[in-house]
């Protein structure tokens, strides 16, 4: 994921953006598209899923970054809304593709998480979309499942009992994120890049990264979940994963954020 709609807000979003945004959400959400980027099976690199990614074409400003539109949505109060509009984006075009076809993945953002809102954000837009979830998955950010396990653990289980599968994203980044996959049975993993940076590298250091990478993902399958690599950008890099047992990988190198499967 590129941050697009699961991380915390940042740096200060340029002056009025909040505002503007929350006229466009009051708006029907004009200007705001999803993007999608494939996530591919690691032997055969058929696309499995396609991970929704937030873009905003700004009529003035161009294109804005998905960490002030998350930063601008917080700032104003708009963020549950932001949200909203998300989910049933993307349900709605997942509900548009071939059944039995790829799931789609969609990020739910942090503060969804840890002020308990996500839930019935998700079982609105599955209201509003009437989407079979079975061709879902959320992707729920490491750093706060970590930072409040308790209420990802409700979560994870309330998404379940709806039929939506869960991901945990950006698996290795923080601490204690062991004893959230002892905990929540999440359907995918998908590996932080801090965590198989050099995989790819020749000399002994490159070997402890994939004898640690492949533990990793040994520890995932033994769970029951798929181990998806992200940020895939080299040949090498696929090589090495697919050596290490990553069931799938994502990146630019497999493709970049586009229009998805019709």
């Amino acid at each position: 994921m590129d941050g697009a709609t699961s991380g915390m807000a940042g740096d200060a979003p340029p002056i009025g953006l909040g505002e503007e945004l929350a006229e466009v959400l009051d708006a029907g959400g004009a200007g705001l598209r999803l993007d999608l980027q494939p996530i591919c099976a690691a032997a055969s690199l058929a696309p499995v899923g396609y991970e929704a990614l937030l873009r905003w074409e700004h009529p003035e400003r161009g294109p804005i970054n998905a960490s002030d539109v998350l930063g601008a949505a917080a700032a104003v109060g708009c963020d549950v809304a932001l949200e909203a509009w998300i989910l049933v984006a993307a349900f709605r075009l997942r509900d548009g593709w071939k059944a039995g076809g790829p799931y789609l993945s969609v990020n739910v953002s942090a503060t969804g998480v840890l002020a308990g809102h996500a839930a019935q954000t998700i079982r609105a837009a599955l209201e509003t979309t009437r989407v079979d979830p079975r061709g879902l998955v959320l992707e729920l950010p490491e750093a706060a499942v970590v930072r409040d396990l308790p209420a990802a653990r409700d979560l994870a289980a309330a998404m379940r009992v709806q039929g939506i599968a869960v991901a945990l994203d950006d698996f290795g980044g923080a601490l204690g994120s062991a004893r959230a996959l002892r905990d929540i049975p999440f359907s995918v993993v998908k590996l932080d890049p801090l965590l198989t940076v050099g995989v790819d590298l020749p000399g002994p250091d490159s070997g402890r990264t994939r004898a640690a990478v492949a533990a990793v993902v040994e520890m995932v399958h033994a769970l029951g979940a798929t181990a998806v690599a992200e940020a895939v950008e080299t040949a090498e890099q696929m090589r090495a994963l697919r050596v290490v047992g990553c069931d799938a990988l994502q990146g630019w190198l497999l493709g970049r954020p586009g229009i998805g499967p019709r």
